[in-house]
């Protein structure tokens, strides 16, 4: 590990030793017409690709150049390129270069207009993204992304202020994830694939895709009224300038999973590796999806059908025998990813654009050191110190994850007025879980409790995209955006597998206790939800009434429509024995031997004695849900006077949400929800009001309020029961949820001191009506969970954010910056009146409200970054840490168990080493730092669950052609 550390230090510090040797070239450009600085111009060491872009005061340096003579190529979108030669560069001296670019004197057909491509995947467009935006705007780039190695889309936007991650997929934005935050795909709407979540699985996006991901902090009549804590726009790659080809391989070593013999797996199918199943695990053709299966009957009750017992036996025995876990070893991590663009111009001033994008990756992951353990509160709280012990096991682990995107993106602009684009995306990801457990149960010390379970989760996203953007000259120059998206998820979660036994090691028996144990099961469970949406925006741009305001009038309307359907579908099919003892063998325990049979007169074999299925739920856990929504918007941006803009409108939603469940259990306990009748009928009316006030073209300062809602997702809503097998608990819906209304206020201020450097404050306060928590119910006989609505809760919180070059202090550290941002965050929310009482009752001092589940009271980030352009190196080092939070409410007195802060590091070091190459080393969870949930109680930590991940070293090769 030492050795490891001193090695990338080196690297890091290797550069350093050629700052004598290199000098640089710096000025300033500005438009020779206005006398204006030319901001984000670019600025080329011809011949070379290498080059910068002017900051906003037209400033630019070219730093470590070796010792020459080049020329440098300014351009700028509407000016006449300048090519300045000759230009002598010595050893540690600055060359001044100043330049004044003219006008392009270019004739343009009448109505024509000059654009061109924003570049989005740099940290200059995200900070010029930034500046611009109407609303408060955070994002990461595909720049970025690269800096810190992450290799998915969860694991990249942890980078953004204020946001953390719930188990490595779900978002959290300033303390409020699931319903409180919404995930777009280039603005559309895309389904979650978690049935018991509201939001998308942002680990199901490889980086290798993406151009940036953005994340808007406060509303505008313009965005979707659904979210409070963040809005997330993941945005794909968009087609370069140039034919470019982009191809990289890494391989990583986990110090934990490569090459660990005792890595635990389980039977596999031959297309796993692709991320999905060939079919080996899915539910047998004699038992469909049926809920009668037959009883086990004697053979000589006065009903015995021989007909039904057949049936149970062909249903038993078609099963395959693949509980019986594996050991061994795994080979390393790798991922691979290629990309192909390129631009075609045409005589007819049109041009068509297309990139595509393949990426693959692989990892594996295992611990043996871990344990878990539930704890519960026995007595009152006053008169006890400790908790009591009901589980405490040893854990291990193994999990194999595949992820693999494709994606291809189509563009076709005419006379740079009119852009069609058509993007077709396909995500598919499948994680093979593989966990044994064994210790006391309720403080049994004459028998070892061993619980395991095998899950393989497969997930797929397809998305369909279709717009344009369009420019009327003839109509006052109004624009007209549109798009048209269908995405379709799936998750299947087919043949988990749970067994779980007795040891006695004095007598060396096992045995099966069904008594107080949960019997061996399979679940079958699948999932299917289409999202269809559609929307137009119109922009019409008006001069200002008073000719000293240099900006436009804005008129801006739109409407959209967006439908979602989902189905759902659970089955649990329990084995269950007669007769037949287990010697801790599981091959030989489900071997057709031990299976119940029929004799040839009909009856059952052996008085009956065997294993047989018996349909484990009351009814097929099914529902259909589907969602319509009606939006409509308008708003104005409105220059006050120069540097202050008024942003006010409004949004209106109508939403219909619609269930229909199969269960007869259910339709018994809510007769209104037979014949898929409206359960959610909602029309909202959404305010928003902002000013922007730039003092200097530097600074800005920004004050905003709007209204938003956040809807309960369908599994909320839908009121069966359902099994969490690694939680130990049971799920069920509420019907009768309410959406929550919630109030927005926000304050900013922002300074740009250079086009790459950012200093930011930000405060924020959300007030929530009728929030939706999730709760025990404490009148269920087993733990049971359910979300409810309860009166009030509030957040506030700060944020801070910090991007600096450091060559303020020396120019020897011109190529090494600083980044970090920090948010505190504080909330509270009522506790469920139910839930309060039980709590109560054995904690009479017990508090009413407690913090928002889920949510960090603190986040920090931070970034060492170095870059030498002439050498072709560069070094990262990657900080990350976010506070404590609930993960599980707890019943009665019972204190409530908290993820706790786990500090992460990563770094990594790219050297170019010929024209097109380049290589990574990397090194993820340097610190090792242990997974923690844990439960105070009276000075005491007890850990619900702990172990101690691995630490990943990869090298990659890059290779990257652009045509010149």
């Amino acid at each position: 590990m030492k050795k490891t550390a001193t090695i990338a230090l080196l690297f890091l510090l290797l550069p350093f030793f050629s700052f004598a040797q290199t000098g640089s070239i710096s000025g300033t450009a500005i438009n020779g017409d206005t006398k204006e600085p030319i901001m984000f111009g670019n600025v080329i060491i011809d011949g070379t690709g290498q080059g910068v872009s002017t900051d906003m005061d037209g400033k630019y340096k070219l730093a470590n150049l070796e010792s020459g003579t080049y020329t440098i190529k300014f351009s700028y979108l509407g000016l006449k390129d300048k090519l300045v030669e000759n230009v002598e560069v010595k050893a540690g001296e600055t060359t001044l270069v100043n330049v004044k670019m003219s006008e392009d004197p270019v004739v343009l057909e009448l109505g024509a207009t000059i654009s061109a491509e924003r570049i989005t995947n740099t940290e200059s467009a995200i900070l010029s993204m930034k500046k611009e935006s109407t609303a408060v705007l955070d994002g990461v780039s595909a720049k970025e992304i690269s800096k810190s190695g992450d290799s998915d889309a969860a694991a990249a936007i942890k980078r953004v202020s204020g946001v953390t991650i719930e188990g490595g997929k779900y978002v959290y934005v300033r303390g409020l994830g699931d319903r409180y935050s919404k995930t777009t795909l280039n603005g559309a709407d895309i389904p979650g694939l978690d049935p018991n979540k509201n939001t998308v699985q942002m680990d199901l996006f490889s980086t290798n895709l993406l151009d940036n991901i953005l994340v808007y902090k406060t509303f505008t009549p313009n965005l979707p009224g659904d979210f409070t804590g963040g809005y997330i726009d993941i945005v794909t790659k968009n087609f370069p300038s140039k034919f470019t080809v982009d191809a990289s391989a890494s391989m990583s070593y986990n110090t934990q999973a490569t090459f660990n013999q005792n890595f635990l797996t389980q039977q596999k199918s031959s297309t796993d590796w692709l991320g999905f199943d060939n079919g080996t695990r899915a539910l047998p053709a004699s038992v469909g999806n049926s809920t009668s299966i037959p009883h086990l009957q004697s053979n000589t009750a006065s009903n015995f059908n021989a007909e039904e017992a057949q049936k149970l036996v062909d249903m038993t025995g078609s099963f395959n025998n693949t509980w019986q876990q594996i050991r061994q070893s795994v080979p390393f991590n790798h991922n691979f990813s290629f990309g192909i663009g390129n631009r075609f111009k045409f005589d007819n001033q049109s041009e068509l654009g297309i990139i595509g994008a393949l990426s693959y990756t692989r990892n594996y992951s295992f611990y043996e050191n871990g344990t878990y353990g539930i704890y519960q509160l026995t007595g009152l709280y006053d008169n006890v110190n400790t908790l009591t012990s009901n589980l405490a096991l040893s854990d291990t682990k193994g999990v194999d994850d595949v992820l693999w995107g494709g994606m291809i993106n189509i563009a076709y602009k005419i006379k740079a007025t009119h852009t069609f684009n058509f993007m077709v995306m396909h995500n598919q990801s499948a994680t093979t879980t593989t966990r044994y457990l064994e210790g006391t149960k309720d403080d049994d010390k004459d028998e070892l409790f061993q619980t395991q379970s095998s899950r393989f989760l497969q997930r797929g996203l397809t998305t369909f995209q279709l717009g344009g953007k369009h420019t009327f000259l003839k109509l006052k120059n109004i624009q007209v955006n549109w798009k048209s998206s269908y995405a379709r998820s799936t998750q299947k979660d087919p043949d988990l597998r749970y067994f779980t036994s007795r040891y006695n090691a004095d007598y060396d028996i096992y045995r099966i206790k069904p008594s107080s144990d949960r019997t061996p099961s399979r679940f079958y469970r699948n999932m299917a939800q289409g999202n269809w949406s559609n929307k137009i925006d119109f922009t019409l741009p008006l001069m200002h009434w008073s000719n000293h305001v240099k900006e436009k009038i804005k008129l801006k309307t739109g409407f959209a429509h967006a439908t979602k359907d989902r189905s759902f579908q659970e089955n649990r099919y329990s084995f269950e024995n007669q007769q037949i003892n287990y010697n801790g063998d599981l091959n030989a325990y489900f071997d057709p031997s031990n299976l119940i049979a029929t004799t040839e007169g009909g009856g059952y074999a052996n008085n009956g004695n065997g294993v047989y299925i018996e349909n484990a739920l009351d009814s097929a856990n099914i529902y259909d849900a589907s969602q319509s929504l009606y939006a409509g918007y308008a708003m104005i941006e409105l220059p006050l006077i120069n540097g202050l803009n008024l942003v006010t409108g409004a949004r209106i939603e109508y939403t219909s949400v619609r269930l229909k469940t199969y269960s007869y259990k259910v339709l018994t306990a809510y007769p209104e929800l037979d014949g898929k009748q409206n359960i959610l009928s909602n029309l909202d009316i959404l305010p928003a009001i902002s000013l922007n006030y730039a003092p200097t073209k530097k600074m800005k300062i920004r004050a905003a309020y709007s209204r938003t809602l956040a809807r309960p997702s369908f599994r909320e809503l839908a009121p069966f029961t359902s099994f969490d097998v690694e939680g130990g608990y049971a799920f069920v819906g509420n019907p009768n949820l309410e959406r929550t209304i919630t109030d927005n206020a926000d304050l900013r201020w922002e300074f740009y001191p250079t086009n790459k450097e950012l200093i930011s404050v930000s405060a924020f306060y959300k007030n929530f009506t009728n929030p939706i928590e999730r709760t025990f119910n404490p009148k269920a006989l087993n733990p049971e969970l359910t979300y409810r609505n309860v009166d009030h809760a509030f957040l506030a919180g700060i944020e801070l954010e910090l991007r600096k070059n450091l060559g303020f202090l020396t120019p020897a550290l011109e190529d090494l910056q600083i980044g970090a941002n920090f948010s505190y965050i504080y909330s509270q929310t009522t506790i469920d009146e139910q839930e309060l009482t039980a709590v109560r009752a054995e904690y009479p001092a017990a508090p009413s409200t407690r913090e928002m589940y889920g949510q960090s009271p603190y986040s920090l980030n931070a970034l060492l970054s170095y870059k030498n352009d002439s050498l072709g190196f560069s070094a990262n080092v990657v900080f990350n840490v976010s506070g404590p939070k609930i993960s599980f409410i707890s019943t009665g007195g019972t204190p409530n168990t908290y993820v706790q802060p786990r500090p992460s590091l990563n770094f990594n070091i790219s050297k170019r080493i010929v024209k097109g190459f380049s290589i990574k080393f990397a090194v993820n969870n340097i610190l090792m730092s242990p997974y923690r949930e844990s439960i105070k109680f009276k000075g005491q930590s007890y850990d619900v669950s702990y172990y101690e991940p691995g630490m990943n070293v990869s090298l990659g090769i890059k290779y990257n052609f652009e045509k010149q």
